[in-house]
């Protein structure tokens, strides 16, 4: 009767229709140009070339730790409580900090510039100047999705993605240049992202923070360290053994990862509501969402694995040595997509934040040990099996945390 009670409410919220409209719309559009800009690299830029992209992007992607990436979710859970302050502050942090980043990756582009790799030393040199300041400004992503403005994020998001990935793709098929791709991926990216900061500027309407702010902080920053080694290390440990060719495959394979994602729609349509004790969200009801997502993220595989052994043979017939890894990487799908609910309860409410860092800090070691392993016992289909059994462990932790702990299970308000 609970469940049936929630499934009326959702049916019947105009909050919810309007958010999953603009979140969905925006997670579809992201799909459609993120594979639209991986057709157009995979099928113009020579095989190699597109392995050093895929390279260079786990590079930046782990030097990004000095960028606090954490720091989004601190500003997300401040502007669900109408603490506009947490934006202004978490950018000036994270632009402070990104000067450090930017001094590490001229350092590695000149360590690989010295070893004649002069493409990879491009990419990244290009990264430096631009990549930190952008990933800074980019908090208001996590701002906006706490404030449940889901009109202006998906609108702001079409046009800094759509631009960059029509601008790459032209790229790609007019120069075959990496350096080109690079320069309006990084360049491009940087100065469409500052434009629409400010143009957030006007709407800001006080100054306020958490009270614990500084400290959550350190906190997701903190993991955020762990989590973002444990997601960008893949690439830069699998190029120690296998060539930039063999790279490209994986780095196809991983558009999976786009449709694995879409159970993340969860945290950005419900985080602002779960947030809200006076909504009266049970446990229970998250343990019967979190099946339920579990039941759509399995047919959602099915699904994608059928079109995928049709489509791929067609649209890239050089590439179907990514085929098997997409397979194994898709199984993650009703797993993260139940999980995420989970978590987003966890996160939503401060009662409950040592059991979601209890549950970060466990998973952000196993992922760093298990892709080490994964990439040195198997090379690329080691390390997507690594995550396929890291998102299943993960979902077994976090269901069995909502099951059974009755700090958890007891309601947070009245119905």
């Amino acid at each position: 009767m609970k469940q049936r009670a929630l499934w009326h409410r959702l049916w019947h919220s105009p909050y919810l229709w309007r958010s999953s409209f603009y979140s969905g719309a925006q997670m579809a559009v992201q799909i459609l140009l993120g594979m639209g800009q991986i057709w157009a690299l995979a099928n113009y830029l020579p095989r190699a070339s597109y392995g050093i992209w895929g390279y260079c992007a786990g590079i930046t992607g782990l030097v990004s730790i000095f960028t606090l990436p954490g720091m989004g979710q601190m500003i997300t859970y401040g502007a669900a409580r109408q603490m506009d302050g947490v934006l202004w502050a978490g950018v000036r942090i994270r632009l402070q900090f990104g000067v450090v980043a930017s001094l590490l990756l001229l350092a590695i582009a000149a360590w690989h510039w010295q070893t004649e790799q002069r493409e990879t030393a491009g990419m990244l040199l290009l990264a430096a100047f631009f990549l930190p300041a952008q990933l800074a400004l980019d908090s208001m992503d996590a701002y906006l999705n706490g404030t449940g403005n889901f009109k202006a994020l998906f609108w702001r998001r079409l046009l800094a993605q759509g631009t960059l990935a029509v601008a790459v793709a032209l790229a790609a098929w007019y120069s075959r240049s990496l350096l080109l791709c690079a320069l309006l991926l990084y360049g491009g990216g940087f100065l469409l992202s500052l434009l629409l900061f400010l143009s957030l500027l006007p709407q800001r309407r006080n100054r306020d923070l958490p009270e614990n702010f500084l400290s959550l902080s350190r906190q997701f920053s903190l993991q955020s360290i762990g989590n973002t080694i444990g997601y960008n290390m893949e690439r830069p440990l699998l190029a120690r053994f296998i060539s930039f060719e063999e790279m490209a495959a994986y780095n196809l394979a991983l558009a999976a990862q786009l449709a694995v994602g879409m159970g993340r729609l969860v945290d950005r349509i419900l985080i602002s509501r779960l947030a809200d004790p006076s909504r009266g969200v049970t446990i229970t009801q998250v343990r019967w969402g979190m099946q339920v997502l579990f039941v759509l993220g399995g047919l959602g595989y099915l699904v994608l694995l059928f079109l995928l052994q049709q489509l791929l043979p067609l649209l890239l017939p050089h590439y179907v040595d990514a085929l098997p890894i997409m397979a194994i990487l898709l199984l993650q799908m009703p797993f993260t997509w139940s999980t995420s609910l989970g978590l987003s309860w966890l996160l939503a409410r401060p009662e409950h934040h040592p059991y979601y860092h209890r549950v970060t800090w466990l998973i952000m070691v196993a992922r760093i040990l298990l892709l080490s392993a994964g990439a040195v016992l198997a090379g690329s289909q080691g390390l997507a099996w690594a995550w396929v059994v890291l998102e299943c462990g993960q979902f077994f932790m976090v269901f069995h945390l909502v099951r059974s702990d009755q700090t958890l299970s007891q309601p947070s308000s009245p119905p």
